[in-house]
């Protein structure tokens, strides 16, 4: 195996990584340390064996969200498995126009023996535009043109993640599709909102975002819409949901989320003011 594969700093995806890791620690995915023991191919956890995945869903529920219910406990796990994706992949395509490989044979996660407690890429690919000026490393899969590198964007994340992903979740923890689907949408769309809050540039993450869920070949069109809201000065990009998380029904919910889709436009506009309240 070449050099740059074995050392991850040699990578341009890893200096990209690491400056958007600054701006949020979690728009960083690590690329696995090959000395590192602990380590479990992600197709293996979502395809070898259905009674340990939905062992692993249940007592995730049980633990974040204090649920025993299974479409509860998957949403949760979409969840939490998303954040460590959705948020590097989306931060550096609107930041930098790079797409991380994050399909699911370059994914591993760490087993500490009880649980996951870490994510990383397998191996450091990602699709480039032909002017980045990482287009000529060897771990680079070189586009012709942006529209292409949207739907390498789409294919690996949906096509060769999430397609594998939640059918395999319905058949081990019995998860709903629908629901499913919906938090894959708000996962998305919480990375775009962190984005507009730190970007140069925020109406840019809006109009990529638009564009994102206003794809009608995507499995999350029309799961959300996103807006700029404003208070007092202060603009932030929110969504509104057209599904649910199921999180209000669970011990730990005091409350809806603030884009509920059980709460009237009024009530989520409400919770976006007070978020604006409190930032800085």
């Amino acid at each position: 195996m070449e050099r740059s594969r074995m050392d991850s700093n040699q990578n341009p995806l890893f200096d990209s990584m690491r400056r958007a890791g600054a701006l949020s620690e979690l728009f960083n995915l690590p690329v696995r340390k090959r000395d590192q023991d602990g380590w479990l191919e992600a197709r293996s956890l979502f395809q070898d064996d259905d009674q340990r995945l939905q062992d692993m869903v249940m007592a995730l529920g049980r633990d974040r969200w204090g649920t025993g219910n299974h479409h509860a406990a998957c949403s949760a796990f979409v969840i939490a498995y998303l954040t460590r994706v959705t948020r590097p992949l989306i931060s550096q395509y609107v930041l930098e126009r790079r797409v991380p490989d994050v399909r699911l044979s370059n994914l591993e996660f760490h087993w500490d023996g009880q649980r996951i407690d870490g994510t990383a890429l397998k191996r450091p690919t990602f699709a480039a535009l032909p002017a980045d000026v990482a287009s000529s490393h060897q771990d680079a899969v070189v586009v012709a043109d942006a529209a292409e590198l949207y739907a390498r964007l789409k294919g690996w994340l949906f096509d060769a993640n999430l397609h594998i992903v939640i059918p395999s979740l319905r058949r081990a923890a019995r998860a709903s599709i629908k629901v499913s689907w919906n938090t894959v949408a708000d996962s998305c769309a919480q990375a775009f909102s962190r984005l507009y809050d730190i970007a140069e540039e925020p109406e840019s993450v809006f109009k990529d975002a638009d564009a994102f869920f206003g794809d009608p070949s995507s499995p999350v069109y029309r799961q959300l819409a996103m807006e700029v809201f404003g208070h007092r000065g202060k603009l932030g990009l929110f969504s509104r949901r057209s599904g649910c998380c199921l999180y209000w029904r669970t011990e730990k919910s005091s409350d809806f989320c603030s884009n509920c889709i059980l709460l009237t436009r009024e009530q989520q506009d409400t919770r976006f003011r007070e978020t604006l309240d409190g930032r800085k």
